[in-house]
């Protein structure tokens, strides 16, 4: 704390303060300078994450709702006259109406009561009852017909078995009402059934059990081998495992010490009994010994051994037109129906369309069924068949056969087999219960482009938003009045009043600014885009410029959504044109004529041509605007040239605030040494004026 001017009688703080004020304005002018460049950064970075934001919003294509995805501009609805058909349609779908006739796929389906779940027993103190499903026994706990029926469910499930259970009201034949289970394949169509509490099938084929993975081993040594030697040699490499005399006494720490020096060898050690065993962290037989020893000792070495899957291998001729059980599932195989040589491909289709996880091989007159699993959890037997339990009412699967006419064309498209689902032309027909006799199914599809619509007008609303900003920025003229405020100003002024005044400041900051006014008349110039071929642009699906030449909405549009509704209505390809047609590629402009290029490059669609100018500007680190400003997430960020700019300016603020430091200390210095000429001259005079007798 200085206390000055006791001597003078001058304010010494006011004086120099008055002395200084020169200099500190040409601070606070070169500290107003930066702040200037700050706010012409944020400006700047403020209208990239606008239009970055615009750019992912409507261009990037991993986004479902992309405006260049054509999908987007294709939406066809379809109503079905009955729910027996349902129709969704496709990107590449058209407006069309169909009529469905035929029958439908349906799988094998079997009902009866309660007593097929067998007599009731008692297990752990828990009440069971049995029933066989495909010569598979499942335990059911006895309960409530409902509950039993949930339970089977799930084990048949998760046993692979495609049956499906419930138990319902609605169990009758239609002479009279009746509850009861009804028992459905879950595979469509005549080749596949099921049996419930049937005879036991006659197994057929010679059968492999397949090997499970094991890991390779390395035995031989003890824990007191370890804590002698302190150190394993590991495929010639010796780790010194550096045991403390704490953990010599714990048979875990030592475990663990050692695991721990394994863990990039492949190998980890278990104990029991105090004997070691290496085990591999790999199954099968590829890990080779790693010659292991401890303390000179070596160890038995058992190689680890690869799985193999379960086999089945039966004689041709036994597969002639029956039903069979494999792995839980029955189908009916009949190789007479497969084309000579052709075998394979139709058992496994058969095997695929029916869930059944097995691959066929054809060995001379032998059929090798393969389990698709490895090791023994992928083992299965091949039986001939049984016949169904008694007091089952039992209707067999059927194929579908599916007739969809095209009533504009009279085209007509069958369909048969196990599937209940069909895609046509990009349209999709899901039937799911029985198609009326009389007449058939009626599908009508028409063209829906409401969401389409939506999706462009808030495209064009998204971009008049950020054309506005840009013409905003470029074209407001700053006041010079307004300059950032200094600290001793804002010490004046209230919050509110340094807010106005901040705002004020940013006004026209990027006034006419050469690389947003080039992006602006880019994008405007894009979005007057005229389609050669179709002769459509943007006036004449009904979205029109704005007549505002001069002003902030220059470039900008309003829509006619009627307008615009109907041109994608009648003419949904060409809008699509107009504005995702691909640019040309170099090998198609090589082809052309110089005229015939300049029309192919015309024909661009205008939002190829705005995503390019888009992301040429905003969305790469090479661009102008982020080698000026930075780009978020990446090295422009912080290495720029506005970035620069500022550091500079600190720089020189800071050597300009010591440089002002020096000189208020050199004049406080200066007037202090006044003070003390000042105090001995008072002295003085006191002295004088003492001894001529006048104080």
């Amino acid at each position: 704390m200085r206390i000055t001017g006791m001597a003078t009688g001058l304010d010494m703080d006011e004086i120099i303060k008055n002395s200084m004020k020169p200099y500190r304005i040409k601070v606070d002018q070169m500290t107003q300078k930066k702040d200037v460049v700050e706010i012409k950064q944020k400006l700047y970075r403020d209208i990239m994450s606008d239009a970055s934001k615009f750019y992912d919003k409507y261009f990037d294509l991993t986004k479902s709702d992309s405006l260049l995805k054509s999908s987007n501009y294709k939406s066809v609805t379809f109503t079905s006259s009955s729910d027996a058909v349902k129709v969704t349609a496709g990107s590449g779908a058209k407006a069309g109406n169909y009529k469905i006739t035929g029958e439908t796929a349906i799988g094998a389906k079997a009902t009866t009561d309660s007593s097929v779940f067998g007599t009731e027993y008692d297990k752990d103190g828990v009440k069971y009852k049995k029933i066989k499903i495909n010569d598979k026994e499942f335990e059911v706990k006895s309960d409530t017909e409902k509950a039993m029926a949930k339970d089977l469910n799930e084990q048949l499930k998760k046993a692979g078995v495609n049956v499906s259970v419930e138990y319902t009201d609605f169990a009758g034949d239609g002479t009279t009402n009746k509850s009861g289970f009804i028992f459905q394949s879950t595979v469509l169509g005549a080749d596949t059934t099921f049996t419930i509490n049937g005879t036991k099938g006659t197994e057929i084929g010679i059968k492999t059990s397949g090997v499970d993975a094991t890991k390779a081993t390395v035995t031989g040594f003890t824990i007191d081998d370890i804590k002698n030697s302190d150190k394993i040699s590991i495929n010639g490499k010796e780790i010194d495992l550096k045991l403390t005399e704490e953990e010599k006494k714990d048979n875990k720490l030592i475990l663990k010490k050692v695991n721990d020096k394994l863990s990039s060898e492949e190998f980890t050690v278990s104990e029991e009994s105090g004997n070691i065993k290496f085990i591999s962290s790999k199954l099968g037989k590829e890990v080779t010994n790693p010659n292991i020893t401890i303390g000179g000792k070596t160890a038995i070495f058992t190689p680890g051994v690869d799985s193999e899957k379960a086999t089945v291998t039966i004689d041709k001729s036994s597969l002639s037109g029956d039903f069979y059980t494999i792995g839980g599932n029955t189908i009916k195989i009949d190789l007479t129906k497969a084309d000579p040589g052709n075998e394979k491909e139709y058992l496994d289709k058969l095997f695929s369309e029916s869930g059944i996880n097995v691959t066929a091989e054809v060995i001379g007159d032998k059929i090798k069924l393969t389990s698709k699993k490895e090791g023994t959890s992928g083992a299965f037997n091949v039986t001939k068949a049984g016949s169904n339990g008694s007091g089952i009412t039992f209707k067999p699967g059927k194929d579908g056969d599916i007739t969809i006419t095209n009533t504009k064309t009279d085209g007509v498209y069958k369909t048969s087999g196990k599937s209940n689902t069909i895609t046509v032309d990009d349209v999709t027909f899901t039937f799911d219960g029985e198609i009326p006799k009389d007449g058939g199914v009626k599908i009508t599809g028409k063209n829906d482009v409401t969401e389409t619509k939506d999706k462009l007008v808030n495209f064009i609303n998204d971009y008049n938003t950020l054309m506005e900003k840009l013409n905003t920025l470029t074209m407001t003229k700053h006041d010079k009045g307004y300059t950032p405020l200094t600290a001793e100003q804002k010490k004046e002024m209230s919050e509110s009043e340094i807010k106005l005044w901040n705002q004020r400041v940013e006004k026209g900051q990027l006034n006419k600014d050469s690389d947003l006014t080039r992006i602006a008349n880019s994008m405007k110039e894009t979005m007057r885009t005229f389609m050669n071929d179709s002769g459509l642009n943007l006036e004449k699906i009904g979205i029109n410029p704005v007549k505002d030449y001069s002003g902030t909405k220059n470039g900008t549009f309003i829509i006619d959504e009627d307008k615009l509704t109907k041109a994608l209505e009648e003419n949904t390809e060409d809008v699509m044109n107009l504005f995702i047609k691909s640019a040309p590629t170099k090998e198609e402009l090589d082809k052309l004529s110089p005229e015939d290029k300049v029309k192919r490059k015309d024909q661009t669609g205008l939002l190829i041509k705005l995503k390019e100018t888009l992301y040429n500007e905003f969305k790469t680190s090479a661009s102008s605007l982020s080698k000026k400003v930075g780009m978020e997430g990446t090295a422009t960020f912080t290495n720029n040239t506005l970035t620069k700019s500022m550091s500079d300016y600190e720089k020189k603020i800071k050597d300009m605030e010591k440089s002002f430091s020096r000189r208020e200390q050199a004049l406080y210095s200066k007037y202090a040494t006044l003070e003390k000429m000042m105090n001995n001259l008072n002295s003085q005079q006191s002295n004088l004026m003492s001894q001529l007798g006048m104080s």
